[in-house]
């Protein structure tokens, strides 16, 4: 059995914590960011809750970015003593690089918060050996 943290990095099932959440596992391959299965294919839990289910998953995208930004300021500004245009730079380097995953992680989060995990449905079913 999978934590729940373990299913979040791991990309997922809620329910099930077994079946994936994306159908293509990088995230950098652009076109299929979005991919998800419309069901779980282990424990056919619905991905699509609710029309627009997943717009709130910006929110939790906003908070990691920013969870990540601020301390990254707070090294190069005050720790490393560098100016403001190096974390600029940085950043704008960091960005295209962090979206992906970040994106995806948020969408993974949110979908964790609002369906609730099946000890029946994560266990292994068949004889024991």
């Amino acid at each position: 059995m999978a934590s729940l943290l373990q299913s979040i990095i791991g990309q997922r099932c809620p329910r099930c914590r077994k079946g994936r959440l994306f159908l293509i596992r990088n995230p950098y391959r652009l076109k299929h960011l979005q991919s998800m299965p419309p069901e779980c294919p282990v424990c056919k839990q619905d991905f699509v809750i609710e029309p627009g289910f997943f717009f709130g998953a910006s929110y939790v995208s906003y908070a990691l970015m920013v969870g990540w930004l601020i301390p990254l300021f707070l090294l190069i500004r005050f720790g490393l003593g560098l100016p403001y245009s190096t974390y600029l730079i940085v950043f704008a380097i960091a960005l295209p690089i962090l979206v992906p995953p970040i994106f995806r992680f948020s969408r993974t989060i949110w979908i964790h918060m609002f369906v609730k995990y099946d000890p029946v449905m994560g266990r292994e079913v068949g004889p024991k050996r």
